[in-house]
């Protein structure tokens, strides 16, 4: 005779109505996209891959950090009462991925656990919540309240902020060994006093002036230079700066945290602990000893033969205006050459420079010029941007 086994308990009910807020798709999408710049996901602490909502009195605010930067939004919502939770950040991209209408977010509470409703109108998602508020991290608590409330160091558009970090990022060092390169230098022009950006690798570098006047608190050094600013945060500020058009971006900028905030945007980062280098030694002096002129169309025509020819990234381009070519040699004997623009005051003054870098420069600007005052020389970059200087060193013949 088969045993009969015993009837498990009946579940405790769920619950199926809470407080709720109402979210346009676009900016819900919009501020995920953000927030993903923020959270960590591969990592050894789970709350560092998620986001903290709360929602109340018309407004929606989202937070996220990986301790060293913290991003909050606030969007306007439809609510009703209120609530606090920490939701993971891939679940809540992965379900606006496939939303189609306005987002409702229902927090659901019960003795069991607590859930999260979200929902378009057609698809449904309830996920379990297993991280309290209490636990998400704010990590910059120490900051000095009385400098936040303070009048900011600077005000930027979205516009000014976008120029400033953007004609220089593709210069940010990806070398580990000198992490004080894995960044923009934020800083003031000697003698102008005015907002310059520097960004370098070492082998070229990007110096971007903006007429606005710049300070920088003191909070670990007597003569704040500027701050390094991370290029995960670089990255996160330009995207920001994209969506931000005209609108003020308000800036508090010390030696090691830069904040930054706007209606419904408030984000602070650390910068990178280290001094950066004096860059202004490694700007050469105008020189009209060697002149040639570039453009996208001549330098994307030279890598496009060169990428079926030969192999290898960092190819050395012969400039050669006194003679009107520039010619890029291959490791297996094989020469490319094309027409060159420009003029010498010495004959048979050459520079080489490499490909990639230039190719990579043609990118943001269509075209531009190259100055030297020779062989070895580092090279001066000028393009329609008055403020706008990039420095590349020279390659061995």
């Amino acid at each position: 005779m088969l045993h009969q086994l015993p009837k498990a308990a009946a579940p405790a009910p769920l619950t199926t109505s809470g407080p709720s807020a109402t979210v346009a798709l676009s900016e819900l999408r919009q501020a995920a996209a953000h927030l993903g710049r923020v959270v960590l996901r591969w990592n050894m602490v789970p709350v560092q891959a998620c986001v903290r909502i709360r929602f109340a009195e018309g407004k929606i605010t989202l937070d996220a950090t990986d301790t060293d930067m913290a991003l909050t939004l606030e969007l306007e919502a439809q609510t009703t009462g209120g609530a606090d939770l920490v939701v993971s950040h891939r679940a809540l991209a992965g379900f606006l991925r496939a939303a189609r209408g306005p987002v409702v977010l229902t927090y659901l509470a019960s003795d069991a656990d607590n859930r999260l409703r979200l929902s378009d109108g057609e698809i449904e998602v309830t996920l379990k919540l297993t991280i309290p508020p209490e636990d998400f991290p704010q990590p910059f608590q120490d900051l000095d309240r009385d400098w936040l409330a303070a009048e900011p160091q600077f005000t930027l558009s979205g516009a000014q902020l976008l120029r400033l970090l953007d004609l220089g990022r593709s210069c940010i060092s990806r070398e580990e060994t000198r992490y004080y390169l894995n960044g923009t230098y934020l800083c003031a022009k000697p003698e102008a006093g005015t907002l310059r950006a520097v960004s370098t690798d070492g082998h070229r570098m990007a110096v971007i002036d903006c007429e606005v006047p710049a300070q920088f608190r003191s909070e670990i050094s007597e003569d704040p230079a500027g701050i390094i600013l991370p290029v995960r945060a670089v990255d996160l500020l330009l995207a920001l700066a994209r969506k931000s058009g005209n609108a003020a971006l308000q800036i508090h900028a010390g030696d090691r945290h830069l904040v930054l905030r706007a209606e419904g945007l408030q984000l602070i980062t650390r910068g990178i602990d280290g001094t950066y280098p004096d860059y202004t030694r490694v700007v050469p002096a105008p020189s009209d000893k060697l002149t040639a002129h570039l453009s996208t169309a001549a330098l994307t025509r030279l890598r496009t033969i060169a990428s079926a020819t030969t192999s290898g990234q960092s190819l050395p381009l012969r400039l050669n205006p006194g003679a009107g070519r520039m010619s890029l040699a291959t490791g297996e004997g094989d020469e490319i050459a094309a027409p060159l623009q420009g003029h010498v005051t010495e004959d048979g003054l050459t520079v080489t420079i490499s490909l990639r870098l230039l190719s990579e420069l043609s990118r943001i600007a269509p075209a531009f010029t190259l100055t030297c005052a020779g062989r070895g020389d580092p090279a001066r970059i000028a393009t329609e941007d008055p403020d706008a200087l990039w420095v590349l060193m020279p390659m061995r013949d």
